[in-house]
C-alpha cells in the first residue's frame, strides 16, 4: 500500500539542500511484515478513541438508509436515526459500534454496525529528533510524512538521513524506517506514506 501526495517546489527546495541530510547512514532495518502491517493498520483498530469534533461514517448491513457521516457534538454525542442520540465521546470505535448495535436491536433485527473514522479534531502526532522544530502538532486528516516534516521545519544539517515512525495498534507498537533522501529529493514517493493521529516520528 503506497499513498502519494503532489509536492509544491518550495518543499522540494527546502529538503534537498546538500547539507540537509547525510546519504551514508544505515537505518534501522525493520521486518517487511511489520511495514505491511504498519501501513494496513487503521485508526479505529485498539486504542483510538472518540474525541468531540470527530466524524464516522456508520453503516448498518442491510439497511443503507441508514448510512450517513455523523460528527461528534460538544457534549458528546452523535444524532442517529431510530435511536435519536448516543454517547460517543470517550469510546474506541469497537465500543461504539456494540453500543449503537446494542441501541439499534430495539428497532432492527439482528443488525450489524459498521463504524469508520472519516474525520478527525483535536488528535496530534509528534515529531522528534534531528528536526528544525520537534513538537506535538495537530492532525488535520489525510496528513502525510512529507507535511509533517514539513511542519517541524525539515531535517537539521546533523540528522543522518534516517526517520522511524511508530504507530500503536493495540496494545502493540508498529515501527516504519525509510531513509529521507529518496524521499525527500522525489525519487521514491511511495515513501510519503499516509500518518494516523497518535504517530509518533522520530528522525536521526
Amino acid at each position: 500500500m503506497t499513498f502519494r501526495l503532489p509536492l509544491r517546489p518550495w518543499i522540494l527546495t527546502l529538503f534537498v539542500a546538500p547539507s540537509a541530510v547525510a546519504c551514508s547512514h544505515v537505518c534501522l532495518e525493520v521486518p517487511q511484515s511489520e511495514r505491511g502491517e504498519f501501513l494496513a493498520a487503521r485508526p479505529e483498530e485498539g486504542g483510538y478513541v472518540i474525541g468531540v469534533g470527530d466524524e464516522f461514517q456508520v453503516e448498518v448491513w442491510e439497511n443503507a438508509q441508514l448510512t450517513r457521516t455523523v460528527r461528534v457534538r460538544p457534549d458528546g454525542k452523535v444524532t442517529f436515526p431510530l435511536v435519536s442520540e448516543i454517547d460517543a465521546a470517550g469510546l474506541t470505535v469497537p465500543a461504539l459500534q456494540e453500543r449503537m448495535t446494542k441501541a439499534l436491536k430495539s428497532f432492527l433485527k439482528d443488525p450489524v454496525v459498521s463504524i469508520t473514522v472519516t474525520g478527525f479534531s483535536t488528535k496530534q502526532i509528534f515529531i522528534q529528533g534531528a528536526v528544525g522544530n520537534p513538537a506535538a502538532y495537530n492532525y488535520t486528516g489525510d496528513m502525510y510524512l512529507l507535511q509533517a516534516l514539513t511542519l517541524a521545519g525539515g531535517p537539521t544539517p546533523f540528522a543522518d538521513g534516517c526517520a522511524v515512525v511508530v504507530r500503536r495498534k493495540g496494545e502493540a507498537f508498529l515501527r516504519y524506517s525509510l531513509a529521507l533522501e529518496p524521499l525527500l529529493s522525489s525519487q521514491n514517493l511511495s515513501e510519503n506514506i499516509r500518518l494516523q493521529p497518535g504517530d509518533v516520528v522520530t528522525v536521526r
